[in-house]
Order: structure tokens, then C-alpha cells, then sequence
């Protein structure tokens, strides 16, 4: 066994079925006994521990450690999770393996399809062995190397999820108006269509309310105030939906 897997929500078994794809052995834990081998009973010295864990997730970095520590035989992390800018720093401050940060990017219903699709972004902020390296890129199709962590912690919260998010508050903020006007929606985007064909840069988003685990939870993974917007226009879009506004 080459590979273990912490954490067997979406993103951890859709990443367990992509190495398999890719002829690698691999194990899947998780925090919840109903998931999988529980933390306590797993022994199989894996060379890479890949962390899938809910970011959110109390004590993060404390349980990526335990579990890092219950197995000596590591030759790398992979964090895959959407975390706290500055965690993978932290861990890695920590002990003398190296550290990776590696976010996913991919739409729920289609996830594998999207994991294989994109190059899969990596990190370290230590020097990297070029056999590790190697090791690597053996299991993703496309990768592309980043300078520090930081930046990929950042890039996955503010050019993904939060930029999405905005993407959509100015469609319901386009739909409230339009009601209130008494013109239709639809028919106002089309004035974008071939300026989006030809420039790229006006995407007409369908006005819905923002839901599930990704763009407003992954606020609250950084501290800038700037952002309070995406959720207050997500609530007047709720009232404005409810008759309330």
C-alpha cells in the first residue's frame, strides 16, 4: 500500500478512485467510524498520507499531525482540503517531511470528470526532492507547480470559490432589478452574448441562491471583512425570493 487517504467525504473518495484509476494502492480512514477504517486501527505504512478532511474541521492540523506521526514510514502530505490560509505552514513547521497543499477543483455532480480535467495545482515550502517530485506528478495527469502555499491556499478560496460567488451575487442583483423594472432577465443578457463570445469577460450566471458547502462557508476560512458583501447580497436575494424585500 503506497498511498492513505484521511478523510472519505467527496473529495476523499473521488481522489481514492482517481489513484486507483491510475494503478496506485491506496487506503481510506476517517474521523467517522461509519466511514471506512477508523483512525485507531489502521497500520499499513503508506509513503503518502493524502488529507481530504473538512477544512472547517476542529483541530485540523492537530489531527493531521496524530496522524502523521502514527505513521513514520511518510514520505510526503498532500492537503487537498480547503483550509485557513497559513495552515499547511503551519504543520510543516512542524515536522521534517515535506508538506504539500494541493486544492481541488470540480463541480459536485461531475467531480472525477473535473478532478481529472484540471491541472492539479501543487505546493511546498520547503525544496523539493526531485524523486518526490516525480512521485508526484505520477499521479495526476497535468500539474503545475506553485511558488509557496500561501498563494495556493488563497488562489482556491479567491479565484474559485469567493469569485464565483460574486459572479452570482451580480446576477440576483440584475434579477431583483429587472423585477422591480418589469423587463426580462434573459432577454437583458443577451446584449452580453457577443461580448462575451469575443472579450470572455461577461458571463451571464443564473441568479440563484447560494448554497452548500463551498463559497459561503470558505469565507469564513479568511479574515477580510471586504467579502461580508457576498453574504448580504445572498440574504436580500433570499428575502427578495420570499416576497420580503
Amino acid at each position: 500500500m503506497t498511498d492513505l487517504i484521511l478523510g472519505i467525504g467527496e473529495v476523499g473518495s473521488t481522489l481514492r478512485e482517481l489513484l486507483s484509476e491510475r494503478g496506485f494502492s491506496c487506503i481510506g480512514i476517517d474521523i467517522k467510524k461509519s466511514r471506512e477504517k477508523n483512525l485507531e486501527t489502521l497500520n499499513k505504512n503508506p509513503k503518502f498520507l493524502h488529507v481530504c478532511l473538512p477544512g472547517e474541521l476542529d483541530k485540523f492540523a492537530e489531527t493531521v499531525l496524530e496522524q502523521i506521526k502514527k505513521n513514520q514510514n511518510l514520505k510526503a502530505v498532500i492537503i487537498h482540503s480547503t483550509i485557513k490560509p497559513g495552515t499547511t505552514k503551519s504543520i510543516q513547521d512542524k515536522i521534517e517531511i515535506p508538506v504539500f497543499y494541493s486544492p481541488v477543483r470540480g463541480i459536485h455532480k461531475r467531480f472525477l470528470e473535473d478532478v481529472k480535467r484540471y491541472t492539479k495545482f501543487v505546493a511546498c515550502d520547503l525544496e523539493i526532492d526531485k524523486n518526490i517530485k516525480s512521485e508526484i506528478e505520477n499521479r495526476f495527469k497535468k500539474v503545475q507547480w506553485m511558488t509557496n502555499t500561501k498563494t495556493a491556499e488563497f488562489a482556491k478560496i479567491l479565484v474559485d470559490t469567493t469569485y464565483y460567488g460574486w459572479l452570482i451575487n451580480y446576477a440576483q442583483i440584475t434579477k431583483m432589478i429587472c423585477e422591480k423594472e418589469g423587463i426580462d432577465f434573459d432577454e437583458m443578457w443577451e446584449f452580453s452574448d457577443e461580448i462575451h463570445e469575443y472579450l470572455g469577460n461577461r458571463p451571464k450566471m443564473f441568479p440563484g441562491i447560494i448554497g452548500g458547502h463551498c463559497v459561503i462557508p470558505n469565507l469564513n476560512l479568511i479574515d477580510y471583512e471586504e467579502f461580508d458583501e457576498i453574504r448580504k447580497i445572498n440574504e436580500l436575494y433570499k428575502k427578495f425570493k420570499e416576497g420580503k424585500y
